[in-house]
C-alpha cells in the first residue's frame, strides 16, 4: 500500500510538494533548497518540525501552512542538531556523576560492595526479572570496551565495576534500590528525575528529533513539584510553566538541567557546560525573529532560553 502511496521523491518534486502544501521559499532560494536536501539534510527529518506551525482551517488556503518558511524548518533543524549535542554532552556529565555519589553513598553507609549487588541481583530473581540483566550483561561480554570486566567478575562484581557494565536504565534501577536499602529519600527523588531524562538521552544519543513537536500537553505524566518550583522561583507564571511543561520533550530537557546542576559537584565540568549552554541560547536567539508570527515556537524557545539563562549562565 504504502509502496504505491508514498513513491520517493527528488529534490526538485520534494520542493514541488513543500509549494503545494504551503510552504514558501522566500528567505531561502529553491535552488538553494534543492541542493541542501541533496547534500546536508534528510528530508524526511527536516519537515518534521512543519507539526510547529499552524495550518488555515478554511478559505482558499485551507489545509495549508500559515507563515512557514523552508529556511525556518531548516532553522530549527540545526537548533535541533545543536539541542541534541549538548544535551548528551550534559547527560553524559550527569551518568558519570550519579555512579560516583552511588559509590560515596555506599562507601559512607559501610555497605559490602559485593553484597550489595548480590542482594540486587537476588531482588531480580524472587521478581523474574534477572533474564533482562542477564541478556544486558552478555552483550556486554562480547563487546570491545566492557568484555573484559564482565568476563572477571562473572557473578561476583563489585559495585565499581557493576555499574560500569550495565546501561543507563538499569543503573537507574540499581540506583533506587541503593537508595531503597539505605532510606535514602534524597537519592530516590533523584532517581525519579533520571527515569524522566533516560528517554530523552536515548533520542539523543539515537539522533532523534527533539523539538519537532512542541504542543501542550504531550506527557503523560505532571512535571516534578521540585522542578516546577524551581521555575516558579526564578519568575516564570504558573500559566506558562504548566503549559510549557506539559509538552513531554520540554519537561524532559528541562528536567535534565535542574538534576544536573543539582548533581554536579566539580566546577570544571559545570563551567564546561555553561559555556556550551551559551552557545547552544546564542543560536537559539540568532532567528528569533523568524517566529514572530508563531506564539508556539517563539514561546517555547524563549521558555528554554530563560531556563539556562537563569540556571547556567547567571548563577551557577
Amino acid at each position: 500500500m504504502y509502496k504505491e502511496s508514498k513513491p520517493m521523491l527528488n529534490a526538485e518534486e520534494l520542493i514541488e510538494h513543500l509549494i503545494e502544501r504551503g510552504v514558501k521559499f522566500e528567505l531561502f532560494s529553491k535552488d538553494a533548497a534543492k541542493k541542501y536536501l541533496e547534500k546536508n539534510n534528510n528530508y524526511f527529518k527536516l519537515v518534521s518540525y512543519r507539526k510547529n506551525f499552524p495550518k488555515y482551517e478554511d478559505g482558499e488556503k485551507q489545509g495549508k501552512y500559515i507563515d512557514l518558511d523552508f529556511k525556518m524548518l531548516m532553522d530549527l533543524s540545526i537548533i535541533d542538531m545543536r539541542l541534541r549535542k549538548t544535551m548528551l554532552s550534559i547527560v553524559l556529565d550527569l551518568e558519570h556523576y550519579t555512579k560516583v555519589k552511588l559509590l560515596s553513598k555506599v562507601e559512607e553507609a559501610t555497605k559490602d560492595a559485593y553484597g550489595i549487588v548480590e542482594d540486587y541481583i537476588q531482588s531480580l530473581k524472587n521478581n523474574n526479572e534477572y533474564g533482562y540483566l542477564e541478556n544486558e550483561l552478555n552483550k556486554n561480554i562480547r563487546g570491545t570496551y566492557c568484555g573484559d570486566l564482565v568476563a572477571k567478575y562473572k557473578d561476583e562484581y563489585p559495585i565499581w565495576v557493576f555499574v560500569e557494565i550495565i546501561p543507563f536504565g538499569r543503573l537507574i534501577k540499581f540506583y533506587m534500590f541503593v537508595a531503597d536499602s539505605l532510606q535514602d529519600k534524597l537519592m530516590l527523588d533523584e532517581a525519579y528525575l533520571l527515569k524522566n531524562v533516560r528517554e530523552l538521552r536515548n533520542a539523543c544519543a539515537h539522533n532523534n528529533c527533539i523539538i519537532n513537536d512542541l504542543k501542550s500537553s504531550t506527557s503523560k505524566y505532571r512535571a516534578n513539584y521540585k522542578v516546577l518550583n524551581e521555575i516558579a522561583s526564578i519568575g516564570i507564571s504558573k500559566k506558562i510553566r504548566d503549559n510549557k511543561m506539559s509538552n513531554v520533550r520540554i519537561q524532559q530537557i528541562v528536567t535534565l538541567l535542574y538534576l544536573n546542576k543539582k548533581m554536579i559537584t566539580s566546577e570544571g565540568v559545570l563551567n564546561n557546560q555553561i559555556k556550551i549552554l551559551q552557545e547552544l541560547k546564542d543560536r537559539i536567539e540568532y532567528h528569533m525573529d523568524f517566529y514572530v508570527a508563531n506564539d508556539l515556537v517563539q514561546t517555547s524557545l524563549k521558555f528554554l532560553n530563560k531556563i539556562i539563562d537563569t540556571w547556567y549562565t547567571n548563577s551557577i
